[in-house]
This record gives C-alpha cells, structure tokens and sequence, in this order.
C-alpha cells in the first residue's frame, strides 16, 4: 500500500530520495503536484495532497510541476484489492482509450459500479478519472520533450482525435500544448521551436526490481548481427538502412531514442520494446510467488525482478523460435543471420518471402524449414494476430508437423506472453531441474500462474 499521510509527509519534509516514485505531492494553493525530492519550497501540511501517481493526481486536478517533472505509473503497491492490481496495468496499457469501464470490469471479473467504488476506495479516482490522468500525463511529457506535431501527440497519449486533445490539455492546464512548448527548457527538448527535430526520445517506465544482468545477456546473446545489438545496457535495432531505434536501461526507466523519421511509427515501437524487455511485470507479485517454492526461494533470492524477454516482431519470434529447436542459442543465432542473409539482403525476410523459399537451405532438417514455410504462408495470408494469442498460437502450431511442445510453449512464452507457459521438455529445464516432462510440469505447479518467469529462473542459474 501507499504510506499514509504521516509517513509521506515526513518522507517530503526530508526529501528522502528512497520514497522518490511512490507518491506525489499536490498543493492545494499552487495547483501542481512534485516528487516528493522537489527542491521547491515545502508547502503547509494543510495545504499538501498525497497521491499514488501522477495520473490520479492530474485526474484530481492537479498540473505538473515544471521543475522536478513527476512521471511514472502506479506501482505493485498502490492498491490492497487485487481486482485494482489486475485493473491498473490494462488502464496503464490503454485499455479505456478505446473501450469502455464496463468492459474493463468485465475483463476483471466484477460489475462496473463495483469496479468503481473499489477505484475510488483505492485511489481515490475512478478508473475512466485515472485513463483521462494517464492521457493528460502522456501529452504533456509529449509536448514538453518532443517537437511530434500535436496529431502525432494525440494519437501517441490515447486521445483519439486532436479536438479532445486540445480540449483536455487547456482544462487540464489552462494553456494550449503550443504555450507549453515554447515554455519548455532547452535539456528538455529534441531542438530549438521551428527546426526540425532529428531525434524522438521517450521514457518508458517499469516496476522495480529489474534484472537487467538477465534480461541484458539473454537478448545480446540472440542478436542477430547487422540488425540488432546490445552493448552494455544498450540494445539496438536497425529499421532501415539508415536509422535505428535505441533503448538503454536505467534504473527505473527505459530511455528510448527514436529517428525523427520514425514518429509515424513511434506508438508501435514503444509497444514493441515494453513487450520486448517486459516492463509491463509486476515483480514484487511474481517474486513474492515464486519464492514460496523451497527450490525457487534461492533463486528469487539471488535474482529479484526477473523478466521474460519478448520478440521485437511476432513472425520473426516465431520463425527463430522453429529454428531454434534442438540446437543451441549461438547455433540458432547463426542459422537467423543466414536467413537474413540469404533471403532478406540483410533484413528479417517478410513472411511472404519465406512461405515461398526452400528454407532448409540454409543448413537444417527440411521438416522443420518446411514447417518455417507453413506459419509464413499462414501469417501471410491472415496476418499475425493468431502469433499473439497464447491459445491460438497453441492450436495453430499443433497443426504443422515438425513443430513439438518445446517449440509451441517457448513461443507462447516469448511470443504471445503467457506468462504461465512452461516448456517442461527444455533441454535448460532438464538441466536444472533433472526431470522433464510429468515430473517437471508436478515441479512446476505451485509456481502457476507464473511459470515462464520461474523458467527463466531456472535459465538463469544456469546462465542460459
């Protein structure tokens, strides 16, 4: 739970750096929230509001502070009920930019008015308030830290149309996006008003603890040479010949940099690297599980905050998920590059390239290059939507011979984000575990509804 009253207003009063991120701090006779680091002039206890995160701040009515510029997400902690704690991350994630608060509900398994007193019992907002927080956040970091035209802004902070974005930003901060730009300190922004912008860079927030010793190696080890790199805690991926997107893990943040040319794009890559270094985690309930377990208890120990690492593209996943059967991570990182080489000219080929290539060509069983071929015509007559759905993927897979359980729950794992997907017949598994199969699926019961992040627990202590 959030600290009470007492506790953050201590917390405030020294500008204890460790309370930075759980809360923020309004004023009632200014109208701005700050971090509770804020160098500004403490405010009367009378006159100070406490708040789980700067959406229900601002759904509260309160602007930003120019100075110390809060930002974040509600965390693990922010909410006893765990209706609100599976409620919160699809909010987060943009659920009511284009559905309602009783589909929300729905996915949460309780009614819409309940849904809404637990909000309110909570947070203090209801869940449409902390969505209309959440936007008016997006937009002013947006227009604060980028020169992205105001429709790019919209779309980006889930608004819909540029009209109810102008409108929300004036009664949120009594100015229009433009005054606030032009206001904007130059560290904070990509380049001077009127020039043009070469570089998009954006925050990508996460719940700490972060294993980055993991997640960091185990993508550098899978990168394929020419498109993708991890150097220190860098990751890079080339979108064209001449421009990449770049992502290095902080502390609390993923700072990515994204070319100007790229903004069109930017929702979907920002997406693409929250699925790819799995930001979206709540560790402090994944651990707290998994540390139950007397043979996982160790390890959590050992490695807090452990991730799943996903894809950068869902066919791609797929297709380095078939190559990669029985054979080891570097063999399986050569055989993509091959691909690349021989069928994309230097880029991961498009499904419709490969549903006609002679895949086993480049150096493994014909069976399993034919079954590459038979999810590439698939995705490319129907798309990839089916790839993301953890059951659909299972279903679809089970119909194309050469395609076993590992491959199917690795997939579902990496690819669809199941979290509870288990490969139990991993070789890595085996290894750690020295059972496959009943005995390991007996093993990892008590770990569900995580068993892909005790999966990489496993991995990880064998530095897989």
């Amino acid at each position: 739970m959030m600290p009470n009253a007492e506790t953050c207003r201590s917390a405030h009063m020294a500008r204890d750096p460790r309370f930075d991120g759980r809360f923020v701090v309004g004023v009632v006779t200014t109208g701005v929230f700050c971090r509770p680091i804020c160098p500004a002039r403490l405010p009367n206890a009378d006159n100070a509001r406490y708040f789980v995160s700067p959406a229900v701040a601002l759904a509260s009515g309160f602007r930003p502070c120019r100075r110390c510029r809060p930002a974040g997400k509600a965390r693990s902690w922010t909410a006893a009920s765990d209706t609100v704690l599976r409620a919160l991350p699809l909010v987060e994630a943009g659920f009511l930019d284009t559905r309602t608060q009783s589909e929300l509900a729905s996915s949460v398994g309780v009614g819409g008015r309940q849904l809404a007193r637990l909000f309110m019992a909570e947070l203090g907002v209801t869940p449409s308030a902390f969505a209309r927080g959440r936007r008016l956040q997006e937009a002013w970091r947006l227009v604060e830290e980028t020169d992205l035209p105001c429709t790019e802004v919209a779309m980006l902070a889930g608004f819909g149309s540029v009209r109810r974005f102008n409108a929300a930003f004036r009664a949120a901060f009594g100015q229009a996006p433009s005054a606030v730009r032009r206001q904007a300190t130059a560290d904070t922004r990509s380049g001077d008003t009127g020039s043009p912008v070469a570089e998009l860079r954006f925050r990508l927030p996460f719940r700490r603890p972060y294993n980055a010793a993991w997640v960091l190696p185990f993508l550098a080890g899978r990168a394929v040479d020419g498109i993708e790199s991890v150097q220190g805690r860098c990751y890079r991926r080339r979108l064209s010949a001449d421009a990449c997107v770049q992502a290095e893990l902080t502390d609390d943040v993923l700072q990515v940099s994204l070319p100007a040319v790229a903004s069109p794009n930017a929702a979907d890559l920002l997406a693409r690297l929250r699925r790819l270094f799995d930001l979206d985690a709540y560790p402090a309930a994944i651990d707290a599980h998994l540390a139950q377990h007397p043979e996982l208890a160790q390890r959590v120990a050992a490695a807090p905050g452990i991730r799943v690492p996903g894809v950068w593209d869902a066919f791609e996943g797929a297709v380095r998920a078939i190559i990669g059967q029985q054979v080891s991570v570097a063999r399986a990182t050569t055989l993509a590059t091959k691909i690349c080489e021989r069928f994309g000219a230097g880029a991961f080929p498009s499904a419709e390239v490969l549903a006609k290539a002679e895949v086993a060509a480049i150096g493994m069983p014909g069976v399993r290059g034919r079954a590459v071929s038979a999810v590439a015509k698939r995705v490319a007559d129907e798309g990839d939507a089916w790839l993301k759905d953890a059951e659909a993927l299972r279903a679809g897979f089970s119909t194309i011979r050469g395609l076993g359980p590992w491959t199917t729950e690795y997939a579902a794992m990496r690819i669809a984000r199941d979290p509870d997907a288990f490969p139990e017949s991993d070789w890595g598994v085996f290894k750690a575990l020295g059972v496959k199969g009943k005995p390991a699926r007996e093993w990892a019961e008590p770990c569900r509804p995580w068993r892909a992040y005790a999966t990489m627990l496993l991995w990880s202590s064998r530095s897989q």
